[in-house]
């Protein structure tokens, strides 16, 4: 009889624990879950926004040449980081990229690691949508210009929807 106590005893603690794990990896996959939805609402914002500047003719490289930016470093290639790319490449600056990836081949602009020791800019932008603190702290000993989030960029150049 005591190995039946035993035996329950265990197979109430594997079971409890089982419950614990899934609990545990349910909590994990929600974290997850939320993080990207904050991701995806904060590239629509973005891209809302973008949209809006767009339709009423502001751009963004206008408001860089205005601030006196002579160089500019996009830091994110996503799409993003891409979009901006695009709209600033035919402008009187030059353009950088640094991105931690290696796929980016397409650009017709020199890329960086953000590890990497990268030419003098007057500005960064940052266009990922979350870690803005993180990647200005890991600049913090390399870079001591201008960094400034896309969201930030995008709140400077709305400014002038007002002015008008």
């Amino acid at each position: 009889m005591g190995n039946g106590k035993t035996f329950r005893k265990q197979g109430v603690f594997w079971f409890l624990f089982g419950i614990g794990i899934c609990r545990y990896f349910d909590n994990k996959i929600h974290a997850i879950n939320r993080r990207k939805l904050e991701i995806s609402a904060n590239r629509l914002d973005i891209l809302e926004r973008l949209l809006n500047l767009k339709n009423n003719e502001i751009q963004i490289k206008e408001h860089l040449e205005r601030m006196g930016y002579k160089k500019v470093a996009i830091y994110g290639l996503g799409m993003i980081g891409n979009y901006l790319y695009e709209e600033l490449k035919n402008s009187n600056m030059e353009i950088i990229g640094i991105d931690k990836s290696d796929i980016y081949n397409n650009f017709q602009m020199k890329i960086y690691k953000p590890e990497n020791h990268f030419e003098d800019v007057d500005v960064i932008i940052v266009t990922p949508v979350l870690g803005f603190k993180e990647i200005c702290e890991n600049f913090s000993g390399a870079y001591h210009g201008t960094i400034i989030s896309c969201q930030q960029l995008l709140k400077e150049c709305e400014s002038y929807l007002y002015k008008s």
